[in-house]
C-alpha cells in the first residue's frame, strides 16, 4: 500500500498511495494556563459502574493496551485513564476532574502530533464510545468520537455510502473533524466538518448539548474546524454521506534534478487548485540523492477515466515520468485501504510543520524549496501538497471556523519520521532548516490539524480572521478555562 505520509518510498512495487525539540515558543507558553493541582494522590473516583466507564491505572494489566500515541515523542502516562463508554459517564469525569481541579487531557485517536490528547494527571478517553448508526434513507451517520476513520468507512461502505476524510485509518472521527478534515474527496465533497450536523458536546458545565445550526448555534459553529479541547468534550457526531459505490486511484513519479523539479511543481500548482472538482490530488516532494527531487503526484477521482487522464497530461508531458501513471477503479472501501497503509496504529517518532500557500508560490519560492529539500538524505524528509480549491472554497471563509477557504491553493505538511532516538536531533534540525527556509514565501498560515508547537503565534496562524469569534465563543462555553491545552482557542486574543 502506498501511505500519503510515507517518506522511504516514492514508487512502492505495488501502485497504492496518502507525516524539535524546540521549547515552545514564549508567546505560546504565555499564552498557556499554567497547570492546576498535581493529580497524584488522586481523590475518591466517580461512582460509575463498569458498564459506563473503565478506570485503568499505570499497576492495571490493561493499562500499557491504551498508552501508545501516534507520536511517540509526545506520549505521556497518565496516572488514571478513564475510558468512558456513554455520554453520561463523559458528564460525570467532566465534572469530576473540574471540581478537584485535577489536571487532565480529553483523548480520542491519539494521533496529536504534539500530544496535546496527552497527560500525566488524568485521561478523559472517549474510545469506549464506537457506536455507528447509518441512516441510508437520510444519508445520515451518527457515530461516537471514540470511532476511528476506517471503523466509520466500512461501515458506511457497507451500505454504499462514503464519507469526505483523510487517509489514515486510525485517525479518530473526534479529533478530525473538529479540526477542518482533509483528505481525497475533499475537493469533490468539500472538508469532513462541512458534513457536520450536529455535534453532543459536554461543556465547562458538565451539560450536555446539543449544538447544530438551530440550538447552540456558535458551539456548532465552532465545532467545524476550532480545533479539539477548547470548548468541550465532543461524544457524538451527526454526519451528513452520500452514496458512492467506486473511485479512480491514480500516481505517477518523477526523479528530477532541481530545475526540472521546480518547472514541474509549478505545473502542478497551477493546475491543482483549479483542476476540476472531481479530482482531488497531492503532489509529495522529497530527497532522491545526489542533488536531485524525487516528487509522487498520487489522488483520486470521482469523475471518468477519460477527464481525469486528459488532466493529468499537463503533468506527464511536462516532464517524462520515471514509472508510469497509473490509474485504477476501485469500489470505495478498496480506494480508501490503497491509500490507507497499514491498518494497525502506529507509534513512532516524528515531527510535522505546516504552511498554507494563500496565493500561487513564486518561481523563487519553488527554487528555494528544492534547494532546501535537495541536501537531505533520501527517506529524511516529505513535503506532502494536498490541493484545495473546488468545494472547499464554496464555503464562505465565516462559515465555519476553518478559515482558509476561497483563493487556498494547498497545504503543504514538512514531515518526518524516523526509528532510532539517536536520530531525533539530527531529523529535527532538517525538517527546521527546510521550514526556515520558506519563511520569507509563506503568509503565517498553519493547519490546526498538523499541530505545531513551534508556532510563535499558533492562534492566528490557525484561524486567521475567526479568531475573534472563537475566542467569543470560548468566553461563552468556558469561561473559566477548564478546557485548555497548549494550543486552545484563548480566552482573550494577545496583544503583539
Amino acid at each position: 500500500m502506498e501511505h500519503p505520509l510515507r517518506v522511504d518510498e516514492f514508487v512502492p512495487s505495488n501502485d497504492m498511495a496518502p507525516v524539535e525539540d524546540k521549547t515552545l515558543a514564549a508567546s505560546a507558553a504565555k499564552a498557556a494556563p499554567a497547570p492546576l493541582a498535581a493529580p497524584a494522590p488522586l481523590p475518591p473516583l466517580p461512582n460509575l459502574p463498569a458498564s459506563e466507564v473503565q478506570f485503568l491505572r499505570p499497576s492495571d494489566p490493561q493499562y500499557a493496551d491504551f498508552l501508545p500515541a501516534s507520536s511517540r515523542r509526545k506520549q505521556l502516562a497518565p496516572a488514571l485513564r478513564a475510558i468512558c463508554k456513554t455520554e453520561h459517564a463523559v458528564a460525570v469525569m467532566v465534572d469530576w476532574v473540574r471540581s478537584n481541579r485535577l489536571n487532565f487531557a480529553t483523548r480520542s485517536g491519539g494521533h496529536s502530533y504534539e500530544g496535546l490528547s496527552q497527560s500525566t494527571g488524568v485521561a478523559i478517553d472517549v474510545r469506549g464510545l464506537t457506536q455507528i448508526t447509518v441512516d441510508k434513507a437520510s444519508n445520515l451517520v451518527t457515530v461516537g468520537s471514540g470511532v476511528t476513520l476506517f471503523q466509520l468507512y466500512s461501515a458506511l461502505a457497507a451500505q454504499g455510502l462514503a464519507l469526505q476524510a483523510g487517509s489514515c485509518p486510525t485517525v479518530g472521527i473526534a479529533g478530525h473533524l473538529t479540526g477542518g478534515g482533509h483528505g481525497l474527496l475533499a475537493r469533490s465533497h468539500g472538508l469532513t466538518c462541512d458534513g457536520l450536523r450536529q455535534a453532543n458536546v459536554v461543556d465547562a458545565q458538565a451539560r450536555i448539548l446539543q449544538a447544530n445550526a438551530a440550538s447552540q448555534p456558535d458551539l456548532f459553529w465552532a465545532c467545524r474546524g476550532g480545533g479539539g479541547g477548547s470548548f468541550g468534550i465532543a461524544t457524538q457526531f451527526q454526519i451528513g454521506v452520500f452514496p458512492l459505490k467506486s473511485a479512480l486511484v491514480f500516481g505517477v513519479s518523477w526523479k528530477l534534478p532541481q530545475a526540472r523539479a521546480a518547472k514541474l511543481f509549478a505545473v502542478w500548482q497551477d493546475w491543482a487548485p483549479k483542476a476540476p472538482s472531481n479530482i482531488t490530488s497531492i503532489m509529495k516532494v522529497g530527497p532522491a540523492g545526489g542533488g536531485q527531487i524525487t516528487m509522487r503526484c498520487i489522488g483520486q477521482s470521482v469523475g471518468s477515466e477519460s477527464e481525469l487522464r486528459a488532466e493529468l497530461k499537463r503533468l506527464t508531458t511536462s516532464q517524462a515520468p520515471s514509472s508510469a501513471l497509473t490509474v485504477t477503479s476501485l469500489a470505495f472501501l478498496d480506494a480508501v485501504k490503497h491509500f490507507a497503509g497499514p491498518l494497525t496504529y502506529p507509534s513512532e517518532l516524528m515531527k510535522a510543520k505546516s504552511d498554507y500557500v494563500l496565493s500561487p508560490l513564486s518561481a523563487r519560492g519553488i527554487a528555494t524549496m528544492m534547494a532546501a529539500v535537495a541536501p537531505t538524505a533520501p527517506g529524511g524528509i516529505v513535503l506532502l501538497c494536498d490541493s484545495y480549491g473546488g468545494r472547499i472554497a464554496d464555503v464562505a471563509a465565516n462559515a465555519t471556523a476553518f478559515p482558509r477557504r476561497a483563493g487556498t491553493q494547498y497545504c503543504i505538511q514538512y514531515f518526518s519520521s524516523w526509528s532510532r532516538a539517536a536520530d531525533t536531533p539530527g531529523r529535527l534540525a532538517q525538517i527546521a532548516k527546510v521550514y526556515n527556509a520558506m519563511r520569507p514565501f509563506m503568509p503565517d498560515a498553519s493547519y490546526v490539524n498538523y499541530c505545531d508547537l513551534d508556532l510563535p503565534d499558533y492562534a492566528r496562524s490557525y484561524w486567521g480572521d475567526n479568531l475573534t469569534r472563537l475566542v467569543a465563543v470560548k468566553q461563552q462555553y468556558d469561561p473559566t478555562n477548564v478546557f485548555h491545552h497548549a494550543q486552545s482557542v484563548p480566552l482573550a486574543i494577545a496583544v503583539a
